[in-house]
């Protein structure tokens, strides 16, 4: 009868493994304060430059202010119209994100819960806008919104917007309410329950981790865009306030203080809103990975 001796660890090898795992992680922390630093670096780009006057950024583009100032503050609130501009972005903004939640949500639930004919087509069809770029069909969406009337308002950037967004949004919602159990629908419908009821009252309270997904990124990505505002909103009365804060920019002089001025006002919103809602994007994130 044989008896089994256990050995101990050597101590280097248990040392070395702590060195291992102690330079990965100062790696780890090196990579992650670079990436921060880069995250970070552009705003304190505009911020800087945006305290500074005229001639502190003539005598350098990078750097403290000499002589702290608000007055490029003030020459952008009132040079770009800045009240003006934001009050369009946020209509628009507003109307695309109801409009994405809407029409993705409903879609998903078709796609996932439902029976009927063409639905693999259709959701097939759907995913396949996902490959074509946008920038390729500018020209016919030119066309399209000038034969339809609505070029330079509103709706055109809100149709655009949403219609640009639809495609990943129904794919995540669809995906979203395949991971929820069948089982839920067929208790809902034993107790009564019609197919917008089940909806209304099933779904959509336990969609909505994906849902808070889904108008943070359809807001981040609708107030930074910048092409199809230019191109569809030509009047100072619609244009949106990534595209207003142009005017700060002259063909022949530019006030770059008050540019800076400009661009971080537009960017204080998005800001804002990733700092108040992360949570409930973290938690989005989680329970996809749950499921």
């Amino acid at each position: 009868m044989s008896a089994t001796v256990a050995t101990a660890p050597a101590p280097g090898g248990v040392r070395g493994t702590r060195r291992r795992s102690g330079a990965f992680r100062g790696l780890s922390l090196v990579g992650l304060g670079l990436l921060a630093a880069s995250a970070l670096f552009p705003i304190y780009f505009m911020l800087s430059n945006a305290l500074r006057t005229e001639a502190d950024w003539l005598n350098s583009k990078l750097g403290l202010p000499t002589t702290f100032t608000f007055d490029a503050f003030r020459r952008a609130w009132v040079g770009a119209e800045i009240p003006t501009y934001f009050r369009n972005s946020a209509i628009v903004v507003s109307i695309t994100v109801v409009l994405s939640v809407v029409l993705a949500s409903t879609a998903g639930y078709s796609f996932s819960k439902l029976r009927w004919r063409g639905r693999g087509f259709g959701f097939l069809f759907t995913l396949a806008w996902m490959a074509i770029p946008p920038l390729l069909l500018m020209v016919p969406i030119y066309i399209e919104m000038v034969d339809l009337g609505i070029i330079d308002t509103y709706w055109s950037v809100i149709l655009l917007y949403t219609a640009l967004n639809l495609p990943f949004n129904i794919y995540l919602m669809t995906t979203f309410f395949r991971q929820l159990p069948d089982e839920l629908l067929e208790a809902a419908r034993i107790e009564g329950a019609n197919v917008h009821q089940i909806f209304v009252r099933v779904m959509l309270p336990l969609a909505r981790p994906a849902l808070a997904m889904l108008c943070i990124f359809n807001f981040l990505w609708a107030w930074n865009e910048f092409v199809f505002a230019l191109l569809l909103l030509q009047s100072d009365s619609s244009k949106t306030l990534t595209v207003g804060v142009l005017q700060l920019q002259g063909r022949f002089n530019t006030d770059y203080p008050a540019l800076m001025a400009g661009l971080l006002l537009a960017s204080l919103p998005v800001i804002g809103v990733y700092l108040v809602f992360q949570r409930h994007l973290v938690r989005a994130v989680a329970a996809g990975a749950l499921k």
